[in-house]
C-alpha cells in the first residue's frame, strides 16, 4: 500500500510518461477476470516472464460482438496502458473490427515512445491470440 509522499509521487508522473498511458496505468478500468466457465468468454495472451512483460485479455462476445471485458497485466506502465486501452476500445466492436487493430494505432492513441514499442506490439499479438480463440469457438 502506498502512503502519502509515494502516493503523490505516483499520482503527479514523476517518470515523464505520456498523459493517455499515465492515467491508464494509474488509473485502470477492468481488470481481472471472468469466473471459469463464463459463456462467450476468449482468452489471449501474450509476452512472458521472462521479457517481463505480460498481456491477458478476456473478451466476452455476445451476439458477435464484445459484450464485456477484462485483462490483467505484468509490466511496465506502458504495457499496463496497452492492455487497458485495448480492452476499453474493444467494448462493442465485433471480431472484424477486432483485427484491424494494429500496434501503429495503439502507438499514436497511447503516445507511445519509440523505445517502449514492442508494449504496443504485445497488445497487438494478445489480441491476435484471442481473435484465435474466437474462430476457434465459432
Amino acid at each position: 500500500m502506498l502512503l502519502g509522499d509515494e502516493m503523490n509521487q505516483i499520482e503527479t508522473n514523476p517518470f515523464g510518461y505520456a498523459e493517455p498511458i499515465w492515467e491508464r496505468f494509474t488509473h485502470p478500468r477492468h481488470v481481472g477476470e471472468f469466473p471459469a466457465g463464463t459463456p462467450g468468454v476468449v482468452t489471449g495472451e501474450a509476452g512472458s516472464k521472462a521479457a517481463r512483460s505480460v498481456l491477458r485479455l478476456q473478451l466476452r462476445f455476445e451476439g458477435g460482438r464484445v459484450a464485456d471485458v477484462r485483462f490483467r497485466a505484468y509490466g511496465c506502465p506502458s504495457s499496463i496502458a496497452v492492455g487497458a486501452w485495448i480492452v476499453e476500445w474493444s467494448l462493442g466492436k465485433t471480431p472484424a473490427e477486432l483485427a484491424a487493430l494494429r500496434a501503429a494505432e495503439l502507438r499514436q492513441a497511447l503516445e507511445i515512445a519509440d523505445d517502449r514499442a514492442h508494449c504496443a506490439l504485445l497488445g497487438e499479438d494478445a489480441l491476435r491470440a484471442a481473435l484465435t480463440g474466437f474462430a476457434a469457438t465459432s
